[in-house]
Protein backbone atom coordinates (compact mmCIF):
# COMPACT_ATOMS: atom_id res chain seq x y z
CA UNK A 1 0.00 0.00 0.00
CA UNK A 2 2.61 2.27 0.75
CA UNK A 3 4.47 1.93 -2.73
CA UNK A 4 1.41 2.63 -4.09
CA UNK A 5 0.98 6.19 -2.31
CA UNK A 6 4.71 6.76 -3.09
CA UNK A 7 3.69 6.30 -6.71
CA UNK A 8 0.29 8.21 -6.78
CA UNK A 9 -0.08 11.99 -8.03
CA UNK A 10 1.62 13.56 -5.33
CA UNK A 11 4.68 15.93 -4.36
CA UNK A 12 7.53 14.29 -4.50
CA UNK A 13 9.80 17.06 -5.32
CA UNK A 14 10.85 20.30 -3.14
CA UNK A 15 9.57 18.72 -0.21
CA UNK A 16 12.62 20.17 1.32
CA UNK A 17 11.93 23.33 0.20
CA UNK A 18 8.00 23.34 1.27
CA UNK A 19 8.95 21.85 4.62
CA UNK A 20 11.43 25.02 5.49
CA UNK A 21 8.94 27.52 4.32
CA UNK A 22 6.45 25.17 6.97
CA UNK A 23 9.12 26.09 9.45
CA UNK A 24 9.47 29.33 8.97
CA UNK A 25 5.95 30.23 8.69
CA UNK A 26 5.51 28.43 12.11
CA UNK A 27 8.08 30.63 13.57
CA UNK A 28 6.56 33.55 12.22
CA UNK A 29 3.24 32.95 13.64
CA UNK A 30 5.08 32.32 17.66
CA UNK A 31 6.72 35.88 17.02
CA UNK A 32 3.44 37.51 16.37
CA UNK A 33 1.61 35.87 19.13
CA UNK A 34 4.70 36.84 21.36
CA UNK A 35 4.25 40.40 19.99
CA UNK A 36 0.02 39.91 21.10
CA UNK A 37 1.03 38.88 24.24
CA UNK A 38 3.19 41.40 25.03
CA UNK A 39 1.36 44.12 24.18
CA UNK A 40 -2.05 42.82 25.89
CA UNK A 41 -0.06 42.99 28.91
CA UNK A 42 0.76 46.79 28.49
CA UNK A 43 -2.92 47.37 27.73
CA UNK A 44 -3.45 45.29 31.42
CA UNK A 45 -1.21 47.22 33.28
CA UNK A 46 -2.33 50.63 31.11
CA UNK A 47 -5.95 50.35 32.28
CA UNK A 48 -5.12 49.34 35.68
CA UNK A 49 -3.25 52.30 36.70
CA UNK A 50 -5.81 54.91 34.59
CA UNK A 51 -9.72 53.37 34.96
CA UNK A 52 -9.60 50.55 37.15
CA UNK A 53 -13.22 51.28 38.27
CA UNK A 54 -14.15 50.36 34.97
CA UNK A 55 -13.08 46.65 35.39
CA UNK A 56 -16.16 46.64 38.55
CA UNK A 57 -18.33 46.50 35.67
CA UNK A 58 -19.26 42.27 34.81
CA UNK A 59 -18.35 41.90 31.39
CA UNK A 60 -15.98 44.52 30.97
CA UNK A 61 -12.18 42.98 31.17
CA UNK A 62 -8.51 44.60 30.80
CA UNK A 63 -9.21 44.71 26.51
CA UNK A 64 -12.81 46.30 26.65
CA UNK A 65 -12.60 48.46 29.66
CA UNK A 66 -9.14 50.09 27.64
CA UNK A 67 -11.03 50.43 24.66
CA UNK A 68 -14.10 51.86 26.51
CA UNK A 69 -12.32 54.06 28.54
CA UNK A 70 -9.75 55.34 25.61
CA UNK A 71 -12.47 55.95 23.40
CA UNK A 72 -14.75 58.05 26.05
CA UNK A 73 -11.23 60.06 27.62
CA UNK A 74 -12.12 62.05 30.54
CA UNK A 75 -15.49 61.57 31.50
CA UNK A 76 -16.03 65.18 32.73
CA UNK A 77 -16.02 66.47 29.21
CA UNK A 78 -19.61 65.17 28.67
CA UNK A 79 -22.46 66.75 30.68
CA UNK A 80 -24.26 63.63 31.72
CA UNK A 81 -24.62 60.06 30.46
CA UNK A 82 -26.55 60.62 27.24
CA UNK A 83 -24.27 62.66 25.70
CA UNK A 84 -22.07 59.59 25.67
CA UNK A 85 -24.82 57.90 24.43
CA UNK A 86 -25.28 60.34 22.00
CA UNK A 87 -21.27 60.74 20.96
CA UNK A 88 -21.03 56.73 20.64
CA UNK A 89 -24.02 57.24 18.38
CA UNK A 90 -26.52 54.38 19.67
CA UNK A 91 -29.53 56.92 20.45
CA UNK A 92 -32.46 56.46 18.47
CA UNK A 93 -32.19 58.84 15.38
CA UNK A 94 -35.77 60.84 14.92
CA UNK A 95 -37.60 60.77 11.62
CA UNK A 96 -40.30 63.21 11.43
CA UNK A 97 -41.87 65.13 8.77
CA UNK A 98 -45.04 67.84 9.28
CA UNK A 99 -47.18 65.41 11.31
CA UNK A 100 -45.75 62.48 10.49
CA UNK A 101 -43.57 60.55 13.24
CA UNK A 102 -42.11 57.49 11.97
CA UNK A 103 -42.57 54.65 15.20
CA UNK A 104 -39.16 53.03 13.63
CA UNK A 105 -36.12 54.71 14.47
CA UNK A 106 -32.19 53.20 14.06
CA UNK A 107 -29.63 53.92 15.97
CA UNK A 108 -27.80 57.08 14.40
CA UNK A 109 -24.55 55.91 13.97
CA UNK A 110 -22.67 59.25 14.65
CA UNK A 111 -19.98 59.98 16.81
CA UNK A 112 -17.17 56.80 17.49
CA UNK A 113 -17.58 53.72 16.05
CA UNK A 114 -14.58 52.14 17.70
CA UNK A 115 -16.82 53.14 21.17
CA UNK A 116 -19.95 51.95 19.16
CA UNK A 117 -18.37 48.60 19.00
CA UNK A 118 -16.50 48.20 22.30
CA UNK A 119 -20.13 48.87 23.88
CA UNK A 120 -22.25 46.21 21.55
CA UNK A 121 -19.88 43.65 22.50
CA UNK A 122 -19.85 44.50 26.38
CA UNK A 123 -23.65 44.45 25.95
CA UNK A 124 -23.15 41.01 24.94
CA UNK A 125 -21.08 39.56 27.05
CA UNK A 126 -23.63 40.82 29.96
CA UNK A 127 -25.89 38.04 28.14
CA UNK A 128 -23.76 35.47 29.32
CA UNK A 129 -24.18 36.64 32.90
CA UNK A 130 -26.62 36.82 35.82
CA UNK A 131 -26.40 40.54 36.25
CA UNK A 132 -29.46 43.11 36.08
CA UNK A 133 -28.53 43.46 32.45
CA UNK A 134 -29.24 40.62 31.67
CA UNK A 135 -32.54 40.94 33.20
CA UNK A 136 -33.27 44.45 31.63
CA UNK A 137 -32.76 42.58 28.01
CA UNK A 138 -34.98 39.43 29.15
CA UNK A 139 -37.65 42.56 29.98
CA UNK A 140 -36.75 44.07 26.58
CA UNK A 141 -37.84 41.01 24.55
CA UNK A 142 -40.80 40.43 26.80
CA UNK A 143 -41.80 44.12 25.52
CA UNK A 144 -41.62 42.53 22.18
CA UNK A 145 -38.21 44.05 21.03
CA UNK A 146 -35.94 42.38 18.68
CA UNK A 147 -32.80 40.87 19.96
CA UNK A 148 -30.54 43.99 18.53
CA UNK A 149 -33.01 46.28 20.26
CA UNK A 150 -33.13 45.11 23.25
CA UNK A 151 -29.13 44.58 23.24
CA UNK A 152 -29.06 48.83 21.79
CA UNK A 153 -30.99 49.54 25.25
CA UNK A 154 -28.72 47.10 27.35
CA UNK A 155 -25.68 48.99 26.12
CA UNK A 156 -27.50 51.86 26.45
CA UNK A 157 -28.03 51.53 30.04
CA UNK A 158 -24.57 50.38 30.09
CA UNK A 159 -23.00 53.64 29.37
CA UNK A 160 -25.10 55.28 32.26
CA UNK A 161 -23.49 53.09 34.44
CA UNK A 162 -20.19 53.32 33.09
CA UNK A 163 -20.31 57.14 33.34
CA UNK A 164 -21.69 56.97 36.96
CA UNK A 165 -18.64 54.54 38.00
CA UNK A 166 -15.80 56.88 36.15
CA UNK A 167 -17.57 60.38 36.79
CA UNK A 168 -18.34 59.49 40.89
CA UNK A 169 -14.72 57.34 40.68
CA UNK A 170 -17.12 54.71 42.52
CA UNK A 171 -16.91 50.89 42.43
CA UNK A 172 -19.66 49.33 40.13
CA UNK A 173 -22.74 48.21 42.49
CA UNK A 174 -25.43 45.61 41.22
CA UNK A 175 -27.90 47.03 42.94
CA UNK A 176 -27.57 50.82 42.05
CA UNK A 177 -28.77 49.81 38.63
CA UNK A 178 -32.40 48.57 39.68
CA UNK A 179 -32.52 51.07 42.30
CA UNK A 180 -31.97 54.25 39.72
CA UNK A 181 -33.78 54.23 36.83
CA UNK A 182 -32.59 56.27 34.48
CA UNK A 183 -34.25 59.61 33.84
CA UNK A 184 -35.35 61.22 30.69
CA UNK A 185 -34.03 64.68 31.90
CA UNK A 186 -30.38 63.75 31.87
Amino acid sequence: MKGIAKESCGIDRGTRTLSFQIKLLVEQIDFIEGQIEEVEARIEEGIETTEPLILTIPGIGHILGAQIASEIGDIHRFRNASAVVSYAGINPSVSQSGKFSSSENHITKQGSPYLRRALYLAATAQLRLSTPFRDYYDKKRADGKSHREALIAVARKLVHVIYAVLSKQEPYRPDAVNANPVSRSE
